[in-house]
């Protein structure tokens, strides 16, 4: 066997492993307060001026609300986030502390948000909204 080989090897996938690491790839995207909620919200529709922010516990996800009334939905995809305002209807469930929301995009996917106490202010204002779809309480 060529050690050297071997080293040379072993040396090149570190070096990789060390430039995507300092590259930040291979991270998970979090949501970390409400003041990132609202950067986040503004790249990915930058056309919607929000006057309220719930983000989930975890970071994942994060919902946000106009002076209209509208809702823009945001969650981790990956290394990035991707958002979708929720347009009537949207399946929403209210489970204690969660709430989970199912927007009209079956690419988007359900989402999951444990905001706490401010679980069914939110379920409220999904009520609302007035055509909302099917609300649930668990």
């Amino acid at each position: 066997m060529n050690w050297l080989l071997l080293a040379g090897s072993l040396a090149g996938v570190l070096g990789l492993a060390l430039v995507a690491r300092l590259l930040g790839l291979g991270e998970e995207a979090r949501i970390v307060n409400a003041e990132h909620a609202l950067a986040v919200a503004d790249e990915v529709d930058s056309g919607f001026d929000p006057v309220a922010v719930a983000v989930d516990r975890a970071g994942y996800a994060a919902l946000l609300r106009d002076r209209v009334g509208q809702l823009l939905l945001i969650r981790a995809h990956g290394g990035h986030f991707v958002g979708r305002r929720l347009m009537p209807p949207v399946e929403a469930r209210l489970d204690r502390n969660q709430l989970t929301l199912t927007p009209d995009d079956p690419m988007f996917g359900s989402v999951t948000l444990n905001l706490g106490a401010h679980a069914a202010e939110w379920a409220s204002r999904m009520r609302n909204m007035g055509d909302v779809g099917t609300m649930t309480d668990a």
